[in-house]
C-alpha cells in the first residue's frame, strides 16, 4: 500500500544500516558463593514434648469454664489467695 504525501519513506533504514553492529562476547559467570545452603532444622528434646502436652491436657475447655466461673463469683477475692499467689511470684523469681 502506498500513501501519497507521507514521510513514511525518510524513515525506512538505508540498505548500509540494515547489518547489524557486532558486539564483543559477553562471558556468563556464576556467583563466588555456589555451596549447596544446608536447610534449617529443629529438634525438640523429650522435656518440651512432655511439656507441651501438659500444657495442652491443662487448659481443656472444661477447666476454663470453671475457672471462669471462680473468677466471676469472687472466689479468688481472699487475702489467702492473694498470699499464695504472692509467694508464688517471689518463689519463681518472675518479678
Amino acid at each position: 500500500m502506498r500513501i501519497n504525501g507521507s514521510s513514511i519513506d525518510s524513515l525506512r533504514p538505508t540498505p548500509a544500516s540494515t547489518h547489524a553492529v557486532p558486539r564483543p562476547a559477553q562471558t556468563i559467570t556464576q556467583s563466588p558463593d555456589t555451596t549447596p545452603v544446608k536447610p534449617d532444622s529443629v529438634q525438640i528434646s523429650d522435656a518440651g514434648r512432655r511439656l507441651n502436652t501438659e500444657q495442652a491436657n491443662a487448659l481443656n475447655p472444661e477447666r476454663v469454664a470453671e475457672l471462669r466461673t471462680k473468677v466471676l463469683t469472687g472466689a479468688y477475692n481472699t487475702l489467702d489467695v492473694v498470699d499464695q499467689v504472692a509467694r508464688r511470684i517471689l518463689t519463681r523469681g518472675d518479678l
